[in-house]
């Protein structure tokens, strides 16, 4: 039990986690990329812009010209877009 306690106060102590602000650009987890559906499928979508936060580590994003993409995404499956 105490290898376990040590062992997991290791990781969170070096764990970042990751938030966004209103007007970041984003890559989104493809949906193909969950289901396996081919090897050398593409893994992430985007760039996506960071609409509105709800404050729980969900995301309301659009598209670059605008457009609002109907459902909330996770923090697990976004990621920063470096252009």
């Amino acid at each position: 039990m105490a290898v376990k306690q040590r062992a997991a106060r290791k990781y969170n102590s070096k764990l970042c986690p990751r938030t966004f602000v209103k007007g970041d650009l984003v890559w989104r987890m493809a949906s193909s990329a969950r289901k396996r559906d081919d090897k050398f499928s593409a893994n992430w979508e985007g760039p996506y812009r960071i609409r509105e936060d709800s404050r729980g580590g969900a995301y309301k994003l659009e598209q670059l010209l605008g457009e609002e993409i109907p459902n909330m995404w996770s923090v697990s499956y976004l990621k920063f877009y470096f252009s």
